[in-house]
C-alpha cells in the first residue's frame, strides 16, 4: 500500500517579506496549485491515503473559495480510492479548536473520504492491517498519553509538534512533543508535522519517525529541497522515500570579492560562475563577502538588475569588510585619515563601522552612487 505524507502547506501565507505584492499573490496562488498537483501525483501512483500533518493554513482561517476547491479537489480523489487523513496543526489550531482543521468555514459538508482527527485520541482502520491514529494537540497539555498499539499489524500515528530532543529553535515550549511517551507503543511511523524541512529518523526499536518538510520555501531559512514523504507498507515492513515536489527552489549563495578585480566585468564573471546551473524560476540571495579596499565601489545596483532579469527574484547583500590598515590612518594628515580615525573611535558596531567607511571613503572618492 502507497501512502502520501506531506505537512506545514500553510495556505494563504502573505510571502510578502522579500517578495512584491503581486509576485507573493503568484506564490500563493502557485502554492494552491501545487497541492492539485499533488493530489494528481497521488491518483496518478495509486496512493490510498494522504497524511496531512498539520498546519495546511497559515493563520487558521482559510477563504470560502480556497476551502470550497480543496475540498473538491478531496472529495473527487475518493473516486480513486484516495483517504485523506487531517490533523490540525499549531497554525491551525488557535481559531478552530481543532476541529476540521482549516475547514471550519464555506462548505458545511465534508467530504467521506476526509477523516479528521480532534483533541480525542483518535483510530481508523485501512485494508491490510494498516491503521491510522492521532489527536490534534491543544498547545496546553501538560503529558501526552499515547496508548499501547497491537504487537500485529502496521500502526502510523500522526501528531504535530517537535520531538522533545531537538533544541526547540523551531516552535515554542507548547509545541514540544517528549519521544518517550511515543516508545515502545507499537507505532511503526510517526507521520509528524512542524519541522519545515524533511527528517527521518529511529523512534524505538520497531518504528521510525518522519518529518516531511513543508512542500515549498517561503523564505531564504528554507533553502533545501521540498516536497513530501511516500511511505510504501508491505506486509510488516516499509519503506520511507522523501520526493522533491516544489515549484521553486530558494538558494544562499556566499560571493567573496577578496580576490575579485573592482570591475563589472570581473564581478559579473564570478557571479556567473556561482549561478549558472541554476534554475531561472527559482529565487535566490547573493550574500558579498570578504576584504575589500577601503575606497572600493562595487556596481550592486547592475548586478541586482542583471539577477532580477533572469530569476523569479534575486538580491544582493552587501556584507564585505573595508581593509584597514589603522597604521597607515592613525598619521594620515588629509580629510580621508580623519574621517577613518572618527569612525574607528565612534563607538559604532563592527556592521556600522564597515558601512559608513564604504560609503564614507566611496563619497570622499566622489563615487558615491550605488556603492
Amino acid at each position: 500500500m502507497k501512502i502520501l505524507h506531506t505537512a506545514d502547506w500553510h495556505l494563504m501565507s502573505p510571502m510578502e517579506h522579500h517578495l512584491t505584492a503581486e509576485k507573493a499573490a503568484q506564490r500563493r496562488r502557485e502554492l494552491l496549485s501545487r497541492f492539485a498537483d499533488m493530489v494528481r501525483y497521488a491518483r496518478e501512483h495509486q496512493v490510498s491515503a494522504v497524511l496531512l500533518a498539520g498546519d495546511l493554513s497559515d493563520s487558521g482561517a482559510l477563504s470560502f473559495s480556497v476551502q470550497d476547491y480543496l475540498l473538491s479537489l478531496i472529495f473527487d480523489a475518493a473516486e480513486d480510492g484516495i483517504s485523506f487523513y487531517l490533523v490540525a496543526g499549531n497554525h491551525d489550531r488557535d481559531r478552530t479548536e481543532a476541529v476540521g482543521g482549516a475547514f471550519t468555514r464555506g462548505r458545511c459538508e465534508m467530504p467521506p473520504n476526509l477523516f479528521v482527527f480532534d483533541t480525542q485520541w483518535k483510530t481508523y482502520t485501512l485494508a491490510e492491517g494498516i491503521t491510522i491514529s492521532g489527536k490534534a494537540l491543544c498547545g496546553t497539555e501538560e503529558s501526552i498519553e499515547i496508548p499501547c498499539m497491537d504487537e500485529d499489524g502496521y500502526h502510523i500515528v500522526m501528531l504535530h509538534g517537535i520531538l522533545q530532543e531537538y533544541d526547540g529553535a523551531f516552535g515554542g515550549a507548547d509545541d514540544r512533543i517528549p519521544m518517550t511517551a511515543l516508545q515502545n507503543k507499537n507505532i511503526d511511523y510517526l507521520a509528524l508535522g512542524h519541522l519545515h524541512t524533511f527528517r527521518h529518523g529511529k523512534l524505538d526499536k520497531r518504528g521510525t519517525y518522519c518529518y516531511p518538510g513543508c512542500p515549498e520555501g517561503r523564505g531564504f531559512d528554507e533553502c533545501s529541497d521540498k516536497g513530501f514523504v511516500m511511505l510504501h507498507v508491505d506486509g510488516g515492513s516499509a519503506n520511507a522515500e522523501f520526493v522533491p515536489f516544489a515549484k521553486r527552489r530558494l538558494h544562499r549563495i556566499s560571493l567573496d570579492i577578496t580576490e575579485i578585480p573592482c570591475t563589472i566585468h570581473a564581478l559579473e564573471q564570478a557571479l556567473t560562475g556561482k549561478i549558472e546551473a541554476l534554475p531561472q524560476e527559482d529565487l535566490i540571495r547573493v550574500t558579498v563577502c570578504g576584504e575589500d579596499e577601503p575606497d572600493a565601489v562595487r556596481d550592486f545596483a547592475y548586478m541586482q538588475k542583471r539577477l532580477e532579469e533572469r530569476f523569479f527574484f534575486a538580491e544582493i547583500r552587501d556584507e564585505r569588510t573595508v581593509k584597514i590598515d589603522i597604521e597607515t590612518f592613525r598619521h594620515d594628515v588629509s580629510l580621508r585619515g580623519e574621517f577613518v580615525r572618527r569612525v574607528l573611535s565612534a563607538g559604532l558596531s563592527d556592521k556600522e563601522t564597515q558601512q559608513v567607511l564604504r560609503c564614507g571613503l566611496a563619497a570622499l572618492k566622489g563615487e558615491l552612487q550605488d556603492v
